[in-house]
């Protein structure tokens, strides 16, 4: 169940840089400038991003750590509801079966209003520990494609639940790029063009 929560949150996160990579996009073609570019098309698959950047990867780690409690909590509340429930339906007595079946909406909801809760909290502290960090990847994201004559860097999650027919492998540079930004944080250093 964590690693699928952290899952949706790496979506929410590979959303958020989509959002930026279209909002430069949509920014540089109003621009209006008539000559169109020539380059190259390459493909990005952002959830890499949270095993492979390092500064990311700390980041969820901490993330992680710091939810770790409310998290275990919840597990805690949905085994009691797995449990209630049984007890619920195996109730032989029609008294004794009415207050459990009230303790088990009660249940529902303390562990709904502290599922959200939890959400809720997780998101904002993402946005708060994410949001410098997906700025700092998306502009070394345009100067990594800038050096390399990309014009264009698709995300493939999201391309791939749109129903992406064909992928070269040689466009993706996904492992490439997490090497890239590595090495220029651990250096300080702006990317150098390909040689």
């Amino acid at each position: 169940m964590v690693k699928r929560f952290f899952a949706v949150i790496l979506m929410v996160f590979t959303l958020t840089v989509m959002t930026y990579a279209q909002g430069s996009a949509v920014k540089s073609t109003a621009q209006g400038n008539s000559n169109l570019p020539t380059g190259k098309v390459a493909i990005l698959d952002s959830r890499a991003f949270g095993e492979g950047i390092t500064e990311m990867k700390k980041q969820l780690d901490k993330l992680e750590g710091e939810f770790q409690p409310r998290l275990k909590e919840l597990e805690g509340l949905q085994q009691q509801l797995v449990t209630l429930d049984d007890d619920v339906r195996k109730e032989k007595d029609p008294t004794a079966g009415r207050q459990k079946a009230d303790k088990l909406q009660s249940l529902k909801k303390e562990f709904e209003r502290k599922r959200e809760d939890f959400q809720q909290d997780y998101q904002k502290r993402s946005q708060i520990a994410l949001g410098p960090l997906q700025e700092k990847v998306l502009k070394f994201l345009e100067s990594y494609a800038a050096t390399r004559d990309i014009v264009v860097v698709f995300d493939l999650a999201p391309a791939a639940q749109a129903g992406l027919v064909f992928l070269n492998p040689g466009t993706n540079i996904t492992e490439d790029f997490i090497k890239e930004y590595n090495k220029q944080v651990s250096s300080g250093a702006p990317p150098q063009p390909p040689q």
